[in-house]
């Protein structure tokens, strides 16, 4: 009888194994067509998907926010660089585009992809390149 029991669990087990093999995840679509500011966390990221930066490394690289600074015509200031490049992020002084509020909290802003966007983009992703290449 123990056998018995035993053989119909490793079949059941198997069955749902297979199904579970089977079955395909679901997963949300993501959309990437703009960029997200949480200023909370101060994160920048690709839409709703899980690729953000951290904006808080932007304190120990402040010479590399200068291409930044160049299109945006307006300076990343202290003393507190994170907020600085968000709001300038978040309110262009060219009026292009403004930032558009996510929920009801206050914490999340969407941002087009533009070129001004993807530069604050590529610019973050070098400087926590360069982060990690130099061991910190």
């Amino acid at each position: 009888m123990r056998v018995f029991i035993t053989l119909i669990a490793i079949i059941g087990l198997n069955g749902c194994i297979n199904m579970d093999a089977i079955t395909p995840d679901f997963q949300a679509e993501t959309d990437t067509s703009y960029y997200l500011i949480d200023t909370k966390y101060r994160f920048f990221c690709e839409g709703d998907s899980k690729r953000c930066k951290d904006m808080t490394k932007v304190v120990s690289s402040r010479g590399e926010l200068y291409p930044i600074e160049k299109a945006y015509n307006q300076e990343v200031k202290g003393p507190n660089y994170p907020v600085s490049l968000m709001l300038m992020i978040m309110n262009p002084n060219d009026g292009s585009y403004k930032a558009t509020p996510v929920g009801n909290e206050g914490r999340f802003f969407k941002v087009p992809k533009n070129d001004t966007t993807d530069l604050v983009w590529n610019t973050l992703s070098s400087i926590l390149n360069d982060l990690f290449d130099s061991g910190s």
